[in-house]
């Protein structure tokens, strides 16, 4: 078993050094929040209350994009496999054996990538917190702790949260059946697990307690609850993804009929036919920008347009947005190996290089267009909410919203194009034998 385990480690490389690295990444914002609270613990006082009080705001929105993303990214690297783990099947593993190795799998690849990830922010922790801070009195000069134990819970946490969001597909690559997995390019789609109605039903509960709460607030408190609608909403849009992101992807990519490009017409039949993929690169882009647009939209609104300090828009986005971004563009790396399958696909169907150029920049677009979509209903209600609550001017947050959209898209595009004109490199005879 443990051959099998590390030997597939090997033979898929590339998509197992991408999902490290995003467990590293993970690490690394995870490691500044552990930071946070052992800092609070340690120096107490006004200062430790401080603290407290950032770090709970920090907590929700570093968790809410590191399950979204370890989820996706881990639900992806299974999605990738399933070919191998239907040959596995007929040569013999039974549908545990196969959901044991997926999990010892992910395992190993969590507890790398976290312990690496947690290592490597200690260097960081220090000029973090000077910079984050130099305009709070009280905790200018603190210095940040951060011990093995905040590192070993950190890693834990890592892991924990990469085996729990490969469960489901682990048991999908076990049940499928050997024939369908090698027929089909992505897992069969079935719909929302009964863990995940219970995760968007407490999800809907939390926010409507949070929009309840906000009559007769006072600004300070209604800044606080305004702040969570954006993440809350983003988390709920990303567990039912399931049901509505492969209609949602038909239905508005449709605006451009077949006839009028060739080009979009194979990006929107790559991107619906996969949507499971697609997943992976929609809902960590959707996190960012509603946790950066909610964010912008609940202060802009509750303190007259105030503008918020750099060190704490960093300390609070910096992290979460960081691992939404890398995210969303490794897992595009990570499936390499199908793209040069439908690559030389298209070649050997006639295809020109500007097709397939043309059609990677617009799959791009669609990811990125498709989570603006989905974000900016969230980041708009902030805004409109707290006007409401209030009785003040709304505030927004389009602008963070366009900030974080131009960034996402110029990282998708460069992602998609720079694995297409490698893909566009291999042997057309050698590739398509090869399967995805």
């Amino acid at each position: 078993m443990l051959r099998l385990v590390f030997g597939d480690l090997l033979d898929n490389l590339r998509i197992w050094l991408g999902a490290a690295l995003i467990a590293a990444v993970a690490g690394v914002v995870g490691a500044v929040v552990a930071s946070d609270i052992q800092t609070a613990v340690t120096v107490g006082g006004n200062a430790g209350l401080a603290l407290y009080g950032i770090s709970g705001t920090v907590i929700l929105f570093t968790a809410i994009s590191t399950v979204v993303v370890l989820g996706a990214v881990t639900n992806l690297v299974v999605t990738l496999h399933q070919r191998s783990y239907a040959l596995w099947q007929l040569v013999g593993l039974g549908p545990g054996e196969v959901r044991a190795v997926v999990q010892a799998q992910i395992a190993v690849m969590a507890l790398l990538g976290g312990a690496i990830g947690s290592v490597v922010a200690i260097p960081t922790l220090q000029p973090l917190f000077a910079f984050c801070f130099a305009d709070v009195p009280e905790l200018r000069d603190v210095t940040p702790q951060y011990g093995p134990a905040a590192a070993a819970a950190v890693v834990a946490y890592v892991l924990l949260t990469a085996v729990t969001g490969s469960m489901r597909g682990a048991r999908r690559a076990g049940r499928t059946p050997a024939i369908q997995a090698l027929r089909e390019p992505d897992l069969p789609n079935r719909g929302m697990s009964r863990a995940r109605w219970i995760c968007a039903g407490a999800l809907l509960l939390t926010l409507s307690s949070v929009v309840f709460s906000l009559p007769g607030s006072v600004p300070d408190k209604a800044g606080t609850a305004l702040m969570l609608i954006g993440p809350l909403t983003a988390a709920l849009l990303t567990a039912l993804s399931p049901v509505f992101i492969a209609p949602l992807l038909r239905a508005w990519t449709a605006v451009v009929p077949p006839s009028a490009s060739s080009w979009w017409h194979l990006a929107r039949q790559a991107t619906a036919h996969r949507a499971g993929q697609s997943a992976a690169v929609i809902n960590p882009l959707v996190v960012a920008m509603a946790l950066a647009g909610g964010l912008y939209a609940s202060h802009g609104t509750t303190s007259a347009g105030e503008a918020l300090s750099t060190g704490g828009v960093v300390l609070l986005l910096g992290g979460p947005l960081l691992l939404s971004l890398i995210g969303a563009t490794v897992t595009l790396f990570m499936a390499g190996r199908q793209r040069n399958h439908e690559v030389a696909l298209l070649i050997a169907s006639g295809g020109t290089t500007a097709t397939i150029l043309s059609s990677a920049a617009a799959e791009a677009l669609i990811y990125v267009t498709t989570a603006t979509m989905l974000a900016l209903p969230p980041v708009l209600t902030t805004g409109l909410l707290g006007a409401w609550a209030l009785d003040v001017p709304p505030s927004l947050g389009l602008g963070a919203v366009a900030t974080v959209m131009v960034t996402a898209l110029t990282l998708i595009v460069s992602a998609v194009v720079l694995s297409a004109l490698l893909a566009l490199r291999k042997n057309v005879v050698r590739t398509l034998p090869a399967g995805t």
